[in-house]
């Protein structure tokens, strides 16, 4: 190595693997994750993950233009760059003007940016008649 000047063995130097990268099972070639099938012995590389079996979290869209499933925090689609519908929020509910971050009821202050919450009169909540 550079700092002590010594040879290693390239055999014993452990390569940088990254996620999705895979080892042949036919040949044991290590393959990178973009590889469908094995450099070495063109076996069949591993199954891809389809959208379908893609869990959504809270506030992920599917754009209506191209069907690309994107992050809530995405104001447009990353795919055809379509702009964001309007979010469907749950009573009590709010977007953020400052940083478009989606809170809850009980927060105050976004907890993305700290922006101090709408006053109710503009947040639309319910008519308190929980109270």
């Amino acid at each position: 190595c550079r700092e002590c000047n010594e040879v290693a063995d390239r055999r014993s130097v452990a390569a940088v693997v990254k996620e999705g990268d895979w080892l042949c099972p036919e040949c044991n070639f290590a393959n990178f994750s973009r590889n469908q099938s094995c450099l070495k012995c063109k076996a069949e590389g591993p199954k891809r993950t389809s959208m379908a079996n893609v869990e959504m979290r809270k506030g992920d869209w599917n754009c209506s233009g191209c069907g690309f499933m994107n992050f809530s925090s995405n104001k447009q689609c990353k795919q055809c760059r379509d702009p964001r519908p309007k979010r469907q929020l749950e009573p009590g509910e709010w977007e953020c003007p400052s940083c478009d971050f989606l809170n809850y009821r009980r927060n105050t202050v976004c907890k993305k940016c700290d922006c101090k919450r709408p006053s109710e009169s503009n947040n639309h909540e319910d008519d308190h008649s929980w109270k």
